[in-house]
């Protein structure tokens, strides 16, 4: 074996290795989301969107200190350009994702969570087939797109873990959830492209888009929060918030939004956008797995593994489409 292809291989299998880890914090996620805002579950907590708001705050903070590190500015006066299409995109993935999220949580299992939000996915499909240029609606993303959809309807319809305050809410609080992410997704595309076709400006990272769109995303989130909840208008409030819940806070803001993050970013560089992207099926069968062993979740061994098997393989057709698209690009 040559040396270049030793180092490929290596490149290859740290990649696998970081990525792995990401989908086992993000698998997490569901299962910490549900004991972080059931009272039921986990105890005492406090509102759902106040916990979004100490996560982004918190965030944001690691946010600003690794892109002044890495770019030396925050280029503040692009975000101030573009602050419209910014404030859309944080009311998606921050104060309306994580409403479906967070409250969906309080009223279904973590394990059906897990597997609803998976359909993100198919959704991007979707929505950038319809309405962005760049893609086009295939044969394999739409058996994809019927594939996710058969596990929604097993999920909502067969699930075992009906012993919840109100399943069918809160399963559709979590699709509400997909959807606005799978929005924000496309949206984020869209500006990206936009971005590309002025090389004369200033062309964001990803690190910077996370940063800006989590920053508008707080704005918009925290009156929504402070006004159902206007306690925490006095400082001394925070100090009365259980420690079990600032434990699941920072995972949310340092594990799962920084380091997951982080490691996600790595793991494509080594591969590509489009390999790294098959991982994320396997974040519903962490989350399920992960429901099971640390809420004690019931397992259907037909229903969880059927729905499971058919999100990977929608997932999977999905992404294959990409890079067979990329690959006949290389050939050309």
């Amino acid at each position: 074996m040559n040396l270049s292809l030793y180092n490929r291989r290596k490149q290859e299998i740290i990649a696998y290795c970081l990525l792995i880890l990401t989908m086992v914090i993000w698998g997490g996620t569901w299962p910490l989301g549900r004991w972080l805002v059931s009272v039921e579950v986990g105890g005492a907590t406090i509102p759902p969107f106040m916990i979004a708001v100490i996560r982004y705050f918190l965030a944001i903070i690691c946010f600003i200190l690794i892109l002044k590190f890495k770019e030396g500015s925050l280029n503040w006066e692009f975000a101030k350009e573009n602050w419209k299409i910014l404030t859309i995109m944080g009311l998606l993935s921050v104060t309306i994702y994580q409403s479906g999220y967070l409250l969906g949580e309080i009223f279904t299992a973590a394990s059906d969570a897990s597997i609803m939000v998976a359909t993100n996915a198919i959704w991007v499909v979707i929505l950038s087939s319809t309405f962005l240029k760049t893609e086009f609606f295939t044969w394999k993303k739409a058996i994809g797109a019927i594939l996710a959809f058969i596990a929604v309807i097993l999920v909502v319809g067969f699930s075992p873990n009906v012993a919840v305050s109100n399943r069918i809410l809160g399963d559709v609080l979590i699709l509400i959830g997909a959807f606005a992410y799978a929005t924000y997704t496309v949206i984020s595309r869209f500006f990206l492209n936009k971005t590309k076709s002025k090389p004369e400006s200033y062309q964001p990272s990803s690190i910077w888009i996370m940063n800006w769109v989590s920053f508008f995303g707080f704005l918009t989130t925290t009156p929504i929060a402070l006004i159902i909840s206007p306690e925490f208008l006095n400082p001394i409030e925070y100090i009365s918030i259980p420690p079990r819940v600032w434990i699941g806070i920072a995972y949310l803001a340092f594990l799962s939004t920084m380091g997951a993050y982080t490691f996600y970013l790595e793991g494509v560089k080594r591969l590509s956008a489009s390999r790294a992207a098959i991982f994320q099926a396997l974040v519903p069968l962490f989350g399920v797995l992960f429901s099971a062993i640390f809420l004690q979740e019931n397992f259907d061994i037909f229903i969880y593994p059927i729905s499971l098997a058919l999100v990977i393989l929608g997932i999977t057709l999905v992404n294959l489409e990409k890079r067979d698209k990329l690959n006949y690009t290389q050939k050309e």
